[in-house]
């Protein structure tokens, strides 16, 4: 199975942080910006001609709206429902702070709230229809266990429902992308650079070889569907 990773593109919070250095006034769930939007329709045209992304046969995304939002020009392009993947959320999950700044739990967005984002959005089975996702809200600790299991689970869960020739590409969050490729290379100290839409391809070994064979890295934060001036952090 090959499977690509992306980085959803430019949100409200990456540009409050890239004005600020800080996060006071930022959003539990924020959309894209405009440079975000155009991020997106940027890889979705690429992803139109590339041979790569052409033999995508199914695309995921989590629930949280940048990703939502950055998976709808790709579904039109490559002419795939998006199915939402509830466990494949940044880390910490959403949240606000208090006046105290202890974080608490925030809900996320319904399907139905979605589907005007994406048209595309197909909901997690293990959901309620009806019902807003909880938003994941993790206090993990400080050896990132939670995050480790989270990601493991995500990637089990993908080479369940997918065989050796299909290519799989989830939108997914810039920090939450360090343990999903921390699982495949088995480093709990590795930082992977990643901007906004930045793709990484692995082909994952099938059933049949040997244990300790780790995955095939076609490439890491792959950024060239992008004019210089597009790219962020």
């Amino acid at each position: 199975m090959n499977l690509l990773l992306i980085r959803h593109a430019q949100s409200a919070n990456n540009l409050l942080y890239a004005e600020t250095g800080g996060s006071e006034g930022r959003h539990a769930d924020p959309p894209l910006t405009e440079l975000g939007h155009a991020q997106a329709a940027a890889l979705a045209d690429f992803a139109r001609t590339d041979a790569t992304w052409q033999s995508v046969t199914h695309l995921y995304s989590s629930l949280m709206r940048r990703s939502v939002q950055t998976a709808a020009p790709l579904a039109q392009a490559l002419g795939l429902s998006v199915q939402g993947l509830a466990l494949a959320y940044e880390a910490g999950g959403l949240f606000e702070r208090g006046e105290d700044r202890t974080p608490y739990a925030v809900p996320g967005r319904s399907h139905a709230d979605l589907l005007a984002d994406n048209p595309a959005l197909l909901w997690p089975p293990e959901l309620e229809a009806g019902a807003a996702w909880a938003g994941g809200f993790e206090e993990y600790a400080e050896d990132d266990s939670v995050l480790a299991a989270r990601a493991a689970r995500v990637v089990e869960a993908l080479r369940a429902g997918h065989g050796e020739g299909d290519t799989v590409a989830l939108v997914t969050h810039g920090h939450f992308t360090q343990f999903l490729l921390r699982h495949f290379i088995a480093h709990g100290n590795a930082y992977f650079r990643v901007v906004n839409t930045g793709t990484t391809l692995l082909t994952l070994p099938g059933p049949a070889a040997p244990a300790e064979w780790g995955p095939l890295v076609g490439w890491v934060n792959r950024s060239d569907h992008l004019r210089q001036e597009q790219v962020t952090q």
